[in-house]
């Protein structure tokens, strides 16, 4: 199926020209799965986008990234050369001028390819910077992010059996999206976990000390009043 698909684009594509569209996130096992996708204009002028593949490797790199690019769109039938531009997020592996994904496939295809810096990326990054300005915002994701690691060790997880939270990345909004669904939710259940953690004997120092500075945090009445403030926002 999947090279039947492959075929499909391929023969959509024919002699055009077209941009590259890729981005990698790891899965549990450790491996880098790529997702490459071209757009490209038919002969009808009409534009399309299709997701060519999705190729895993077990090496990281901006040369494993940009090498996996050009062979997948090899084998699929493309030809590397009519590539008109790329387009990625701005990371440094990615966009980097020198050594980044965009200068090496320009240096494997021997002209300028135009590096686009992902429209969706770059207005969630406005909205991260947005965000980061109010310092109570700040602060509430900040308690969070303590919340995520805090809930991940032994002691926190076999007690916990909600939702789990997300760990906040700026790259990916919908971290930040969950989190704040599970902290309005759960939000007792929290409390009841880091109050027991506190008052029971036999848990370490540290973890008792780190559980009843994070109970005065998220007991807190601004805590809870702007994560209420935040799935509102975030549902728009």
């Amino acid at each position: 199926m999947c090279e039947t698909v492959k075929e499909e684009i391929e023969q959509e594509i024919g002699d055009s020209w077209y941009t590259v569209k890729a981005d990698g996130t790891r899965d549990p096992t450790g491996c880098e799965n790529i997702s490459i996708v071209v757009c490209f204009v038919t002969v009808n002028d009409e534009i399309r986008e299709r997701l060519l593949t999705i190729a895993t490797t077990d090496s990281f790199g901006a040369e494993t990234f940009a090498n996996t690019i050009v062979t997948e769109i090899t084998e699929a039938g493309l030809c590397p050369s009519k590539i008109l531009s790329q387009c990625y997020d701005g990371a440094n592996v990615i966009s980097g001028c020198h050594g980044g994904v965009q200068k090496i496939l320009q240096d494997k295809l021997g002209r300028e390819v135009p590096y686009i810096h992902c429209f969706n990326h770059q207005l969630h990054l406005v909205i991260v910077h947005a965000m980061s300005s109010e310092e109570k915002v700040e602060e509430f994701f900040n308690v969070c992010s303590s919340l995520y690691k805090f809930l991940r060790k032994p002691t926190a997880a076999v007690l916990y059996k909600g939702k789990k939270l997300k760990r906040l990345l700026e790259q990916l909004w919908t971290g930040h999206y969950c989190t704040v669904g599970v902290v309005v939710k759960l939000f007792n259940s929290i409390v009841d976990i880091l109050s027991e953690i506190q008052s029971t004997r036999g848990h370490g120092t540290e973890v008792k000390i780190e559980a009843i500075g994070l109970l005065k945090q998220v007991s807190a009445v601004d805590f809870k009043f702007t994560a209420h403030i935040q799935k509102g926002f975030c549902l728009k």
